[in-house]
C-alpha cells in the first residue's frame, strides 16, 4: 500500500489533533450517524485499495511453455511410416524448437523392428533428432540393449551414444563404451572397451 493510501486512512480515522488538518469533527454527533459515516469511508477505502495499481511492479516470465498429455508423432516418408514416437507428457518450449518428453517409447519401423523406451528425453523439431535419457532400453527381436542415454538421428537413421552399453542376446553378452548403430544397414558397433561373453 502506498504512503498516500496510508495518509487517506489516517485522515479519516484519527482525531483532529493527530491529523494536522483544519476540519473539526464533532464528537458529540449521534453515535449511529458516526458509525454510518465510518462505514461509508471504509467502503471507499477498500474500493480504492482494490483498484490501486502499482505501475512499478511487473511480471516478466523468463520461460514460457505449453504442455500436453499422451503425445503421439508419426514420421512418414512416401506414405510409409518411418518411425513412431509416443510420450505420456510433452512440454513445448516458447521458441517451438524443442519438445521435452516423459515416459517415452520410440518404434523404428525397419526389418527387424526396433523398439526403444526411456524415462525422459527430447525431440528437436527442425532436424527431427530424438534424445532418450535414463534409463534407455532397446529391443530388437530377442536382443536387448541398455544404456544411460542415446540419440536417434531421423535423417541418417543412426543411433549413437557415448555412454557405457550392454547388449544381450540368447547366447551372448557384449559390453563396452559408446555405440553407433546404422539401422538401415543393420550395422551395430560398440566403439571402446569391448568385452564379450558367449554361451554354448
Amino acid at each position: 500500500m502506498s504512503s498516500s493510501l496510508v495518509h487517506f486512512f489516517l485522515a479519516f480515522s484519527l482525531p483532529e489533533p493527530l491529523q494536522g488538518i483544519s476540519r473539526v469533527i464533532d464528537y458529540g454527533m449521534n453515535k449511529t450517524r458516526l458509525i454510518w459515516i465510518t462505514s461509508i469511508l471504509m467502503v471507499i477505502g477498500i474500493f480504492v485499495v482494490l483498484n490501486y495499481s502499482d505501475t512499478d511492479v511487473k511480471i516478466h516470465p523468463s520461460y514460457q511453455t505449453s504442455s500436453m498429455k499422451n503425445l503421439h508423432l508419426i514420421r512418414k516418408d512416401n506414405n510409409e511410416v518411418k518411425w513412431e514416437l509416443s510420450a505420456d507428457e510433452a512440454i513445448i518450449t516458447e521458441t517451438k524448437e524443442n519438445i521435452f518428453l516423459k515416459s517415452i517409447s520410440l518404434k523404428i519401423n525397419k526389418s527387424p523392428e526396433v523398439y526403444l523406451t526411456s524415462g525422459t528425453g527430447s525431440y528437436v523439431i527442425e532436424n527431427e533428432n530424438i534424445t532418450l535419457n535414463n534409463p534407455v532400453e532397446l529391443h530388437m527381436e530377442d536382443k536387448k540393449f541398455i544404456t544411460h542415454s542415446l540419440t536417434w538421428s531421423s535423417k541418417d537413421e543412426l543411433i549413437t551414444t557415448i555412454d557405457p552399453v550392454q547388449f544381450t542376446g540368447e547366447n551372448f553378452v557384449i559390453s563396452g563404451t559408446g555405440l553407433a548403430a546404422q539401422i538401415k544397414q543393420q550395422n551395430v558397433k560398440i566403439t571402446n572397451n569391448v568385452k564379450a561373453i558367449f554361451y554354448h
